[in-house]
């Protein structure tokens, strides 16, 4: 893992032009990707029989209304995660304009849509870092700081709505999951504290010319967080509960036929989330759409009706971040930005797109 994110770091400190990053999302990875999501479509729709004229009649009736606050809440959540982001920044020592943060993360989102391995994370520091003088280490701590974050938050509001949803009793089909995101938390948690206390030994222990990039993202992974601790879990907080009223609103906007509680939605837009994060394939497809009908249909739907929700919340989530991307690169010729002069911790640093 040590070497991987020193590798990391070492390629954001170059700075390649924006054409050839560009071509990085056309690759044969990439490629080979959603190859794989096509095979894994193909198989599923020979394989797992649904009633698809019954989806269909089903998404033919969505109220329209109620689908564009779905989309709304989606895009509100941007609002907290652009926030959240620019004070891990200035907890770090560095300053960003919400504007152009923002910016940002809707490339990153678009970029893990299409990037398999979650590879989005590395394009946010790399924007930063082409942005900026913010070092590509600095900005990659404070992406994984803000990963660490979201995932606590997340495991802690799953394990509560699963309490309120099945008391001591969880389901044996949940119990894998839920046992495995804990442990990891448990890691993540553990490797944070040992981190934070012993990062002069390990610092020690890197190659001199690495010293001071290890140094930086250091600070944007442990120091980013030593301050504003409840703004920051009160905004991850926000961004879930958006999440999360996202998928109400879907429900809402269907003809279901069955009531689903608040502490249903929680789970299953949580359980949904805390798919996206296994670095398959891009932005969870397949897995993320497969997990919400399981989870649907074992809270009553039908699997065709459950097809359907999970259909409708994707367009949202996976398929409207790629189309605002487009725009967004295409608007700002592929996302390449005019390099100001900056320095850490000055008051007005910004990010110009052309």
């Amino acid at each position: 893992m040590a070497a991987i994110v020193k590798d990391a770091v070492v390629r954001l400190e170059v700075v390649p032009g924006p054409d050839s990053f560009w071509r990085r999302f056309v690759n044969l990875r990439t490629l080979a990707s959603f190859a794989v999501v096509a095979m894994l479509l193909v198989w599923l729709g020979t394989h797992v029989h649904f009633d698809y004229g019954s989806t269909l009649r089903t998404l033919a009736h969505v109220n329209a209304a109620v689908f564009a606050l779905a989309l709304a809440s989606f895009y509100l959540s941007f609002l907290a995660r652009t926030r959240r982001w620019q004070l891990l920044l200035r907890n770090a020592g560095e300053q960003g304009r919400f504007q152009s943060l923002l910016h940002i993360l809707m490339l990153t989102w678009f970029a893990n849509c299409v990037l398999p391995a979650k590879a989005g994370d590395l394009y946010r520091a790399y924007l930063l870092r082409r942005n900026t003088s913010t070092s590509g280490a600095k900005g990659l701590g404070t992406v994984l700081s803000e990963r660490v974050l979201d995932f606590l938050v997340l495991m802690s509001l799953l394990m509560l709505s699963g309490l309120a949803l099945f008391r001591t009793a969880i389901p044996v089909r949940f119990e894998g999951a839920l046992i495995t995101g804990l442990v990891i938390a448990l890691v993540l948690l553990a490797g944070m504290v040992g981190l934070q206390r012993n990062h002069d030994r390990i610092t020690e222990l890197v190659p001199q010319r690495f010293r001071v990039r290890a140094v930086q993202f250091k600070v944007g992974l442990i120091d980013a967080l030593r301050r504003d601790r409840l703004t920051l879990v009160g905004l991850t907080v926000g961004v879930w509960a958006a999440e999360s009223a996202r998928l109400y609103l879907v429900t809402l906007a269907l003809p279901l036929g069955v009531r689903l509680g608040p502490a249903h939605i929680i789970f299953i837009a949580l359980v949904a989330s805390l798919l996206t994060t296994i670095p398959a394939l891009p932005g969870g497809l397949v897995l993320v759409e497969g997990g919400m009908i399981a989870v649907l249909v074992f809270f009553g739907l039908a699997p065709s009706v459950a097809l359907s929700v999970a259909l409708l919340d994707r367009l949202i989530s996976f398929w409207t971040p790629i189309v605002v991307g487009i725009v967004i690169l295409a608007m700002s010729g592929q996302g390449h930005p005019h390099r100001p002069a900056l320095r850490s911790g000055s008051p007005s640093p910004a990010v110009h797109f052309e």
